[in-house]
């Protein structure tokens, strides 16, 4: 396993959507069929198990593999001198010294 891989793996499970598992046909849910899911998709599926009722599908955490995506990227790892606001006042008329 090298660097790209795991990248493409946490890509696909942050930026994965419901509607590339299911579809909503004629007020109907249906769930797409499996051969017509790219790798990037079924990679971010967790699980997937036949309810009685209907078939449920788990994704993995999007949030945590976003957190993971952002300190890789270092998004927020600025200092905070960049991300304070800096006022710089020009100088003061003499009128507004009075």
């Amino acid at each position: 396993m090298n660097e790209e891989t795991v990248l493409s793996a946490l890509k696909a499970i942050a930026f994965s959507d419901f509607t590339d598992y299911i579809r909503i046909e004629d007020g109907e849910l249906r769930v797409k069929d499996s051969s017509q899911l790219t790798e990037a998709q079924r990679s971010a599926i967790a699980g997937i198990k036949d309810t009685g009722k209907g078939v449920e599908i788990k994704l993995h955490d999007k949030q945590k593999a976003l957190e993971l995506l952002v300190k890789y990227l270092g998004l927020f790892d600025r200092p905070e001198e960049d991300a304070a606001i800096r006022v710089e006042l020009a100088d003061i008329p003499e009128e507004w010294t009075e």
